[in-house]
């Protein structure tokens, strides 16, 4: 069931107006089962994936609070990583990795029959996250299983995130506020402009630049519309998406993270990454740059912890090389403007150098959908 149909507008509506009467005890029942039913219409064999990934993270969660001792805890962190991420090498990058051994070794080989699972990328990011902020002692496992289990695949943004904190989501699972008329309003506007962004922009605009990038010899001038294009298309389907889910989720008065904050005004490109695809970068940041070294160990371990966090975002985005030399490339931007000593600071009123860093950076952003 995908965001941008009248099918989601009815299930949305539906499951609106049942949490309005329900009782508020048990509204956790009424969401864990619509978000259920939400993603078995996807494909209801592949529901046992993300049970599985609920059921680990909540285990390991209990284990680790429970653990007497620090290498009991290690323990059952090392677990839950390697599950989750193992269930996401097995379902998205392991046709890549045996296609790869084989033009190295040039074996014959017949690409294996695995169908991805919808959102599991951001679900087996979302679980690690909790287990790692239990293992820190930043946060408590959550007792009861039900809720862990809606705290996971909470249909809003299960699909295409963002990527919420327990910290966040999971008060509000725990209390399931009552919508006030504000929420209500907030999140109709959120689902139009999500949608206008999704329907309206983004799938106007993919006709055009698959045409164009469909040819074998295209022309340079029409290569450059086309990504131009291209920027708004893949903005407008991502940010229409959070939007989407954003506003879902505030019809029944839960509020979900800003997921885009006008990126493309960015006059850097580490400030683009502060405001595209917020959640992911956050994580990233959280639980692989600052456990690297961050900011904390020199510019040669700060170089070196940017490059792996943008490859590996690269790499999650997608199992091609094309997405690695994607995550390098902002990887190595991003990297000479720490050295450089390139900020971008606040200013009221644009002047022309700040004109010329904004063209700059939305030039070098532009060659990377490239």
């Amino acid at each position: 069931m995908s965001f941008d149909t009248p099918l989601y507008v009815l299930f949305l509506a539906g499951t609106v107006l049942l949490y309005r009467f329900f009782p508020k005890r048990f509204r956790w029942i009424l969401l864990l089962i619509a978000s259920l039913v939400f993603y078995a219409c996807w494909s209801p064999p592949l529901t046992l994936v993300i049970l599985a990934v609920i059921a680990i993270a909540y285990l390991s969660g209990r284990m680790i609070e429970k653990g007497s001792n620090r290498s009991t805890k290690k323990g059952w962190l090392v677990f839950a990583a390697a599950s989750c991420i193992g269930l996401l090498f097995w379902f998205k990058y392991l046709n890549f990795l045996l296609s790869e051994i084989s033009l190295l070794f040039q074996l014959n080989w017949t690409k294996l029959n695995i169908l991805l699972p919808v959102g599991c990328s951001f679900y087996t990011f979302q679980a690690l996250a909790y287990v790692i902020d239990v293992y820190r002692g930043k946060i408590h496992a959550v007792p009861h299983f039900g809720r862990f289990a809606l705290f996971i695949c909470f249909f809003p943004q299960l699909v295409a995130g963002p990527i919420e904190r327990a910290r966040d989501l999971i008060p509000q699972i725990e209390e399931m506020p009552d919508p006030k008329p504000e929420d209500r309003l907030e999140g109709v506007k959120l689902l139009l402009s999500g949608f206008f962004r999704k329907n309206v922009i983004a799938d106007m605009a993919s006709p055009a630049v698959n045409r164009v990038f469909a040819e074998s010899l295209p022309d340079g001038s029409a290569v450059l519309i086309a990504l131009l294009l291209f920027s708004f298309q893949i903005y407008c389907d991502f940010a229409g998406y959070s939007e989407i889910a954003q506003g879902s989720a505030r019809m029944m008065g839960i509020r979900l993270r800003r997921n885009f904050d006008r990126p493309y005004l960015s006059r850097t490109v580490r400030s683009f990454w502060r405001r595209w695809h917020i959640s992911l970068s956050d994580w990233f940041t959280d639980y692989v740059y600052i456990p690297l070294g961050g900011n904390r160990m020199g510019i040669r371990r700060q170089v070196f912890s940017m490059l792996v966090v943008f490859c590996l975002s690269g790499l999650w985005h997608g199992a091609n090389w094309t997405f690695i030399a994607w995550g390098l490339w902002h990887g190595i931007l991003c990297a000479f403007e720490t050295v450089a000593g390139r900020k971008e600071q606040p200013v009221n009123r644009w002047q022309v150098k700040d004109y010329l860093q904004w063209l700059v950076t939305g030039t070098l952003v532009l060659l990377s959908w490239l």
